[in-house]
């Protein structure tokens, strides 16, 4: 661990078409920036002190609170950056930034290689905000995202679609969402997920459900005569006690896609694949979709599957270019190893997650 880090955090909040910059905000942040200052030898940005900004956001004014801070060595690390935390929360309560906290960055050398800082920042994390959990999202190489992730399934799951999202259900869930998205009023006293239950060789089993202070027959036949789908009813104490079991309507749609990239959680980091390096990998897969995990494979080899892989667009085939820069990809972003022309599955592959990356204020939403 390097001795001496710049951290640089920043929040974005919420914007809002009622909060006014005014001498008093100002006056009273500035007293709040004082009272949390750690005073370094630096200057700018990581001077300890905190600086707030705004910015015109359509009718409204967003705020971003921006603070450096210079730490040396672990014990001053977690201090320093659970004050930064906490200072955000407090300017948050006393309505000194525009709304609630939407975004949140931390960026500092190296970032994505380090992860004894980013457990120091997890923990900051979660002393300040009462517990809660935090992943990473890898923006560039300097600067990390924090937010929160829903799993949904391994990333070779994904790959070979034998768990529990199966694309074969998206058209009865897109007409499920639809519907609730016209009738909101009919609904509105409860909430619809979906319990996937898997069927050994076959596409996973898919019940509609729903949960409320009470059932209501009426729910029941509205939703089956627009949508042809019978939702069963949970009450809240047997909902809870099942909750493991039950997945967002919104959550399933999008780990069932087989279109576009996805999120892939990489321990405590999570990185975006684009639809050419989902493609990519399963070259790396027999010919039962099984990843072959300890295999080196030769660039020629590598080219030879492209060829004839079913999974990648005719026009790239046969491009040679193409494979070079999607395995660059895949190497620079740890999903693969290097050996000169050879090449593998990064150890580990087989516990990337597949999941949803949440900002803080879409995740906050989302539990509304």
């Amino acid at each position: 661990m390097s001795l001496l880090t710049v951290f640089d955090i920043t929040a974005f909040f919420e914007p809002s078409a009622h909060f006014q910059y005014t001498r008093k905000v100002r006056s009273e942040f500035d007293e709040l920036a004082k009272a949390y200052a750690r005073s370094t030898w630096m200057l700018g940005s990581h001077g300890g002190r905190a600086r707030l900004q705004t910015d015109i956001q359509g009718i409204g004014v967003a705020t971003r609170l921006e603070i450096g801070r210079l730490t040396f060595g672990e014990g001053s690390q977690k201090e320093l950056i659970r004050n930064a935390f906490e200072l955000f929360h407090e300017a948050q309560r006393r309505g000194l930034v525009s709304g609630e906290i939407d975004r949140l960055t931390v960026r500092f050398p190296k970032a994505d290689q380090r992860p004894a800082e980013r457990e120091s920042i997890r923990e900051s994390f979660a002393a300040a905000y009462e517990g809660i959990q935090c992943a990473f999202l890898n923006r560039e190489r300097n600067l990390l995202e924090i937010g929160q992730v829903v799993s949904y399934q391994s990333v070779t799951q994904y790959l070979r679609e034998d768990g529990l999202y199966h694309s074969a259900h998206r058209n009865r869930i897109e007409k499920v969402r639809r519907h609730l998205q016209q009738e909101v009023g009919r609904y509105e006293n409860h909430k619809f997920y979906v319990r996937p239950q898997a069927i050994p060789g076959s596409v996973p089993k898919l019940d509609f459900c729903y949960t409320g202070a009470e059932s209501d027959r009426r729910v029941e036949a509205f939703m089956e005569g627009y949508t042809d789908e019978k939702p069963i009813f949970y009450s809240p104490a047997d909902f809870a006690a099942q909750r493991e079991e039950f997945v967002e309507l919104v959550d399933y749609e999008r780990a069932s896609r087989r279109f576009g990239g996805l999120w892939v959680l990489q321990g405590d980091i999570v990185r975006y694949l684009f639809p050419q390096q989902v493609s990519v990998l399963y070259l790396f897969f027999d010919a039962q979709l099984q990843p072959e995990l300890d295999r080196w494979f030769t660039w020629g080899e590598l080219h030879e599957r492209q060829q004839a892989s079913r999974f990648i667009a005719k026009a790239a085939r046969s491009s040679q270019t193409f494979l070079e820069m999607v395995l660059e990809g895949l190497w620079r972003n740890y999903f693969v190893v290097q050996d000169e022309d050879r090449y593998r599955l990064r150890p580990g592959f087989a516990d990337f997650a597949h999941v949803a990356f949440y900002q803080l204020g879409e995740f906050r939403k989302r539990l509304q």
